[in-house]
């Protein structure tokens, strides 16, 4: 019974019977193992609180303490205690209990001395192969923590293990303290792919486990450690263990390539003069829009006779105006409405969620401000025409787009500077 080297096995043997209790204890003692007896039930606890013994030999029928009742002490103090139940009189209720609090064999008195030997041969195998499993997982545990970036462990679907870089991280310098709170990656995560997280704890990893395309996947995690910090943005990855359902997740942090990235990407969507979305993006945000079951209004204007500004104050000048007209519009407009320059002096806004009273009235008043704004380098004072539509339920973006032209050129035709419903 070598378990561990020179760790040695404590054994308890609680049995009523003198000759069965002297009997096992002869049988199990001088070899790798301290072989403690009990001949009741009260001596029993007493030594089992002060052993804290691998195996409990425990007769049922025991005085002075009812059997079950140190079988359950006995699970509640040792977890993972191995226990074999002897029993002299049968009776069923009694072993069935026994088995619900937890036993790993039973025998009849008088117990056949190699069969029991066997049996408490058996307990010390598994109690010696969880140790080295525990072992094995320490080791584990000690190599991810000396990993330079974070990284989780995961059994299935569950998270076991994050190494010290995560837990710091997330604000916990040890393990103990982010599973004394509860807190698991999912609590912090904000977006995965650039959508946004609803918190499910297993859903960001069976998002990955189940790629069908095997992609690396991009997670927005907020920064506990400075809450008015931006969130750092996080490439993982994972490996799965030969023949376990186990898998390592490894961050990456990427934050200052999302930042490029998110950069380029604003360069090619809008247009570089007024920053305003080109015409590419415009069609895009309006498809999606069309997708969704939400109204919404479009306004398309230019700037009136905005040719003989060029000709007149020159082209510098007529970029700064183009420049001036986008951000006053933007000043006039929701936070939620998107402004596009169409071609030239022509532009859009794209007002989702409007009805076609406020779309006038949003026209209206841009008409107004245009009107009204010293425009840098001009002295004379510039208008706009404006032509509103709204959004008729099967109408593709480019039929959209026509109705709300011929509304703008039927107002350039009667006059300028005014609004006009198509």
């Amino acid at each position: 019974m070598q378990l561990n080297g020179k760790h040695l096995l404590n054994i308890l043997v609680v049995q009523g019977d003198d000759q069965e209790r002297e009997s096992m204890v002869a049988l199990l003692e001088g070899g790798n193992a301290y072989v403690h007896g009990a001949a009741n039930g009260r001596e029993g606890l007493r030594l089992f609180h002060g052993l804290k013994p691998e195996i409990l030999i425990l007769d049922l029928n025991i005085e002075q303490l009812d059997g079950l009742h140190l079988l359950e002490e006995a699970h509640e103090t040792v977890p993972g205690i191995k226990v074999i139940v002897t029993f002299g009189s049968y009776a069923p209720y009694g072993l069935v209990q026994a088995v619900e609090l937890g036993v790993d064999k039973f025998f009849r008195l008088p117990v056949d001395g190699s069969k029991l030997r066997e049996a408490v041969m058996q307990c010390a195998r598994d109690i010696s192969m969880a140790r080295r499993m525990v072992q094995a997982d320490y080791s584990l545990y000690r190599l991810l923590d000396f990993f330079p970036g974070p990284a989780v462990l995961v059994d299935g679907f569950d998270v076991t293990y994050m190494n010290r870089p995560l837990r710091i991280y997330l604000g916990h310098d040890a393990a103990e303290s982010a599973c004394s709170l509860d807190m698991g990656v999912e609590d912090f995560i904000l977006q995965q792919n650039n959508e946004k997280y609803d918190g499910h704890p297993h859903k960001w990893i069976e998002s990955m486990i189940n790629d069908p395309v095997d992609r690396d996947h991009v997670l927005h995690l907020e920064n506990p450690r400075n809450p008015g910090s931006r969130p750092r943005v996080f490439s993982v990855t994972f490996n799965q263990f030969p023949g376990t359902e186990m898998r390592l997740f490894s961050f990456q942090d990427v934050s200052d390539l999302e930042d490029e990235r998110v950069h380029f990407q604003g360069e090619a969507s809008t247009d570089p003069l007024t920053k305003a979305l080109n015409r590419r993006s415009l069609m895009e945000k309006l498809s999606r829009l069309r997708g969704t079951e939400t109204a919404f209004g479009l306004i398309m204007f230019d700037i009136d006779h905005f040719k003989s500004v060029n000709d007149t104050y020159g082209h510098d000048v007529g970029d700064a105006v183009l420049r001036e007209i986008a951000q006053l519009v933007r000043d006039q407009v929701r936070d939620g409405d998107v402004l596009a320059r169409w071609g030239g002096e022509e532009f859009i806004v794209l007002s989702p969620g409007t009805g076609e009273k406020r779309a006038i009235k949003v026209a209206e008043r841009l008409r107004l401000a245009v009107k009204h704004f010293a425009f840098t380098g001009v002295p004379r004072r510039i208008t706009s025409s404006f032509g509103v539509v709204m959004h008729t339920p099967g109408e593709t973006g480019d039929e959209l787009v026509k109705r709300a032209d011929l509304a703008l050129y039927k107002a350039k035709e009667t006059g300028r500077d005014k609004v006009v419903i198509g």
